[in-house]
C-alpha cells in the first residue's frame, strides 16, 4: 500500500465515523441540546471524545477533524503533523492588539495535515475533504496557502507545524489564537 493509499484509507475511515455521528451538525444547536457552553468546549475535545461520543464533523470543526485524523494516522503507523493556518486579513491587527493590551480580536483559521514524501518534503492536505488532494505551495512556517470556503479562495498563513502530541495541547481558543499570532517555539513544546 502506498502512502497515498494509506492516507485515503484513513480519510475514508474518518469520514465514515463522522457520517455515523449523531445529533445536529451545527455547533450551537448541538451545544444547546447537550447542555454545554463556552468558546473552549469544542477545543477541549480529544479525538477519543469525538469518536466515542459520535460528535458530528461540523461540531468538532477543523480542530477536531485534525485530532481524529492524527489519532487514526498514529494508530496506523503513519507519521503526520498538523499545520495551523490563520486567515491573513486580520492577523497583523491582532498581533498589534496584543502588544497594545487591547481587547482580543477573533482570528479565524484552519488546521490541516501534512506528511513527508519520499524526498523528505512536507505535503499538506485538508482532512476535511473526502478525497486526498495535496496543496501545491511549499509547506513551511510563514508561507501562504489558499483554501476554498463556500466557493471563495481564502489565503491563510502557516503559523506553526506541530506534532500530534503538541497539537493535542491546544485545548482552548486562547492557545490556538496564540499559535495563530505567535507561532510556536518548538524548543518549549
Amino acid at each position: 500500500m502506498t502512502q497515498d493509499d494509506k492516507i485515503q484509507s484513513l480519510l475514508d475511515k474518518m469520514h465514515t465515523m463522522f457520517n455515523g455521528a449523531v445529533g445536529p451538525n451545527n455547533r450551537a444547536e448541538y451545544m444547546r441540546q447537550h447542555n454545554v457552553s463556552g468558546i473552549d468546549w469544542h477545543f477541549s475535545l480529544s479525538a477519543d471524545d469525538i469518536i466515542n461520543q459520535k460528535i458530528p464533523r461540523m461540531v468538532a470543526g477543523c480542530t477536531g477533524i485534525a485530532k481524529v485524523f492524527c489519532k487514526y494516522a498514529t494508530d496506523a503507523g503513519l507519521d503526520c503533523v498538523v499545520l495551523t493556518t490563520a486567515r491573513i486579513e486580520n492577523l497583523d491587527g491582532a498581533a498589534q492588539d496584543i502588544k497594545e493590551g487591547k481587547k482580543e480580536r477573533i482570528i479565524n483559521g484552519h488546521q490541516i495535515i501534512a506528511v513527508h514524501d519520499a524526498g523528505g518534503r512536507l505535503r499538506a492536505f485538508d482532512p476535511g475533504q473526502k478525497e486526498l488532494k495535496y496543496i501545491k505551495p511549499e509547506i513551511k512556517v510563514g508561507n501562504i496557502i489558499k483554501f476554498r470556503f463556500d466557493g471563495v479562495v481564502v489565503p491563510h498563513l502557516i503559523t506553526a507545524i506541530l506534532t500530534p502530541t503538541e497539537y493535542n495541547k491546544i485545548d482552548t481558543y486562547k492557545k490556538l489564537r496564540d499559535v495563530y499570532v505567535n507561532g510556536v517555539d518548538n524548543k518549549k513544546a
